[in-house]
């Protein structure tokens, strides 16, 4: 009967030290309040405020184009649908003509985050403009923006923002594609990617021209020596020995006339090393 008693009274004093210890390390409920911000974020984990697009590696029938742009919150998730205050502005494009709003500003119930869709139109002033959407994160009665902004790890622009995401976008390039290799087809130009575009659709994906490395050297090869058989068949029918109709994508001004009228110069560009 004695072992017995010291068996309860063992358990009971275990089952106490076991309440205290846990009353002493749980840890208190989240009471920071809730918040909002967006979460964007690029090859390497890196968080950007901003991104850059362009419909030029797009099909020609292409109309649109959605971005969906990234929105986090912080606190715990609710049982019931959340608003979110996002104020969409612009200096030079149009809401309903440039760009639409897809989705609604709103946290889904037991989520956490969210993609806010914004629809960009490919209209003909994006040939020569670009135009920018702004977007910008406000409190109200469900979240607040207490999160501003975050080291980004660049000595040219220290912060990036939490509570601001610019969309800039064209039809037309400043630049060469980050895939362009000048050593097969020469200086770049617009209209030399066009050309090759519409003679290579089959061969080579549009977007694969503005991805390092996405055209193996063999496919520049092959269209090195097309290019050159194709251009040589131009001029022979420019300076009439051939028969047949210029083809005005191959040309460097497609409204000049007689001696004016200039092919498209592929000539590959040697670096040249001391």
């Amino acid at each position: 009967m004695m072992k017995y008693k010291h068996i309860i009274y063992w358990a009971v004093w275990l089952a106490a030290l076991f309440f205290v210890s846990c009353s002493d390390c749980t840890p208190d409920l989240y009471s920071a309040p809730d918040g909002v911000y967006f979460n964007n974020r690029v090859a390497g984990n890196i968080l950007v405020d901003s991104t850059i697009v362009t419909f030029v590696y797009e099909p020609d029938d292409t109309e649109y184009m959605d971005i969906p742009v990234v929105v986090q919150t912080i606190g715990r998730q609710s049982n019931f649908d959340r608003l979110v205050d996002i104020r969409v502005f612009s200096d030079n494009a149009e809401e309903g003509v440039d760009y639409e709003l897809i989705t609604p500003a709103m946290v889904p119930a037991c989520t956490s985050s969210f993609l806010y869709v914004v629809r960009l139109r490919k209209t003909p002033v994006l040939l020569t403009e670009t135009k920018s959407v702004y977007l910008e994160l406000c409190p109200n009665d469900y979240f607040q923006t207490f999160l501003m902004q975050e080291p980004s790890g660049n000595s040219q622009r220290s912060y990036t923002s939490l509570l601001t995401y610019r969309i800039d976008f064209s039809n037309y390039y400043s630049t060469a594609p980050i895939g362009w290799r000048s050593e097969y087809v020469g200086i770049f130009s617009e209209r030399k990617l066009r050309l090759m575009w519409k003679l290579f659709d089959n061969v080579i994906p549009r977007a694969d021209y503005n991805i390092r490395g996405a055209i193996p050297f063999n496919k520049w090869v092959y269209m090195q020596q097309e290019l050159d058989k194709y251009l040589t068949t131009q001029d022979n029918i420019l300076r009439g020995f051939e028969t047949g109709t210029v083809d005005v994508d191959a040309l460097v001004d497609p409204e000049a006339q007689g001696n004016e009228r200039q092919l498209l110069d592929f000539t590959p560009q040697v670096a040249v090393t001391n």
